[in-house]
């Protein structure tokens, strides 16, 4: 019996370079023993999106603006099949982040339960590699705004995002479901570069490592001192009223998100081969906060009474978090450096921080 390695992501954990190197070296691969499949390819011609689109779209997905291929899965999965039935190699692998999708529709089990059976003469081994929260939310997040559209601001951002895409626990929990945990690949990101690609390969049993180093650089990251001018200009071309900082919840609220994610971070971590600590807390994402809103400040293209929705947040915690109190009095004082209210609260502030000279 053929083993497939179906590779479902993360996003934003090296997928594309891993996508990039397989593609390119599908025949040193194959020589060793891993078939790459071009069956079943689409986008660029390096990843299997076909294989993941067509089948995520009969779940209710609907596809990127980039997929051009097939949305009917039945043809897609004969074509694959009829590969690799007929190569040599008794190890595949297939790659494409979509597949994350399946674990996230309103009914996952059928939709992992819908691959499953379309490989079910194959043993199936899913891989799938989890980020520390706080570093894909900055990463998600800097990824989503290169699109045409732009999104919500940061803060808002995290409060509308899956909790499950960051937690990332139960995405594992579905294709287990499915699948059996022992089936189950979970690796941390930990790499960059060639230390990546090896790391990937010897989670599915490629002996044949590659040696030395190559330029893998795929999906080039935005400057921050872009990131925010160019998210809002987009906005403002569909909603010339845009704010630069949209109303966010309370911290309690997020609070709430940031625990129950870091709570199943915690658990899916621990299954994987390098246990990561989360680094997602209240501070943190407004400390992430302050460097985007920097370059809207210095434009003038951010409304001085957006301070007060910061101002507020601050007044309604400095007794309870009094550092991230601060903090988000500071990030209102840089929207509105005249503000009398908010200039002597960050006095007040300051100096219980620094105590008595």
């Amino acid at each position: 019996m053929k083993t497939i390695f179906i590779h479902i992501g993360h996003y934003k954990t090296g997928t594309s370079a891993i996508q990039k190197y397989c593609a390119e070296h599908a025949d040193d691969l194959a020589q060793g023993g891993l078939y790459y499949p071009k069956a079943g390819r689409a986008g660029n011609g390096t990843n299997h999106a076909a294989l993941s689109l067509s089948l995520a779209a009969q779940h209710g997905f609907g596809p990127p603006p980039w997929y051009k291929g097939p949305r009917k899965p039945d043809e897609v999965y004969i074509n694959f099949c009829t590969e690799i039935d007929n190569i040599g190699q008794s190890r595949i692998l297939v790659s494409s982040e979509e597949f994350f999708q399946l674990a996230l529709r309103e009914n996952p089990e059928t939709a992992i339960g819908d691959l499953k059976n379309r490989l079910s003469k194959y043993q199936v081994r899913i891989v799938l590699y989890i980020r520390e929260p706080m570093a894909l939310l900055k990463s998600w997040y800097n990824e989503v705004n290169k699109g045409p559209a732009g999104t919500l601001p940061f803060p808002a951002f995290f409060r509308r995002l899956d909790t499950n895409f960051l937690s990332q626990l139960s995405v594992y929990r579905q294709f287990a479901a499915v699948f059996g945990s022992a089936n189950i690949i979970v690796r941390s990101y930990k790499h960059t570069g060639m230390d990546h690609i090896r790391d990937f390969l010897s989670a599915v049993d490629h002996s044949n490592l590659p040696q030395g180093g190559e330029d893998l650089r795929v999906n080039q990251a935005q400057d921050l001192a872009v990131l925010e001018l160019t998210r809002l200009a987009k906005r403002r071309a569909h909603d010339p009223k845009a704010p630069g900082l949209t109303k966010f919840g309370t911290m309690a609220e997020l609070g709430k998100r940031i625990t129950r994610i870091n709570a199943d971070f915690a658990e899916i971590s621990a299954l994987s081969d390098v246990a990561l600590h989360s680094e997602l807390t209240l501070f943190n994402l407004f400390s992430h906060l302050q460097p985007l809103l920097e370059p809207l400040v210095r434009q003038n293209c951010i409304d001085s009474e957006e301070a007060l929705i910061l101002r507020d947040a601050a007044l309604g915690i400095e007794d309870s978090d009094p550092d991230l109190a601060l903090l988000l009095m500071r990030i209102a004082a840089m929207i509105r450096p005249r503000g009398e209210f908010i200039r002597k609260k960050l006095q007040e502030y300051e100096a219980k921080m620094t105590g008595p000279k």
